[in-house]
């Protein structure tokens, strides 16, 4: 098993949320933030490291919010379980974005549903959706998403 942490990002100003194309050479698609949890570390800490690490943005882990969501999924080509514990922020910083290019080739603030298009992968979506919900009170959209 593995213990990762994953964040979404949303510009208030821009009204938009930061998504990431992967390296074309490793996966395909469009994806959020995420990272292993080192040995000594909690997660907190573990997403401020990734954040700088995959964006080259230092974030304050006072503006770390948690989702209180954690997702999982089956990662076959290591054949083991990876856990994801999801954090937001919310800002209205001019972000200067450095990507670590052997796992990012592009990035882009997009609106909801632009976002919500292309993201790749369903828990990414998903997550997108409870941070939008929680920041727009878009619950009732929300459960009757999942009702139909």
């Amino acid at each position: 098993m593995r213990h990762t942490v994953g964040l979404v990002i949303y510009h208030e100003r821009l009204q938009r949320y930061l998504i990431l194309r992967r390296n074309p050479e490793r996966y395909r698609g469009w994806g959020l933030i995420k990272g292993g949890i080192e040995q000594d570390e909690t997660p907190e800490q573990a997403c401020l490291r990734e954040t700088l690490e995959e964006i080259g943005v230092r974030l304050l882990s006072d503006a770390l919010k948690d989702l209180l969501h954690q997702s999982a999924y089956f990662d076959n080509t290591k054949n083991l379980i990876v856990t994801v514990k999801w954090f937001y922020i919310c800002t209205s910083d001019d972000m200067c974005i450095k990507l670590e290019t052997e796992e990012w080739a592009e990035h882009r603030w997009a609106t909801y549903d632009e976002a919500l298009y292309e993201l790749a992968w369903q828990s990414h979506q998903h997550v997108l959706r409870l941070v939008h919900a929680r920041l727009f009170g878009h619950r009732q959209h929300l459960t009757q998403e999942f009702e139909n």
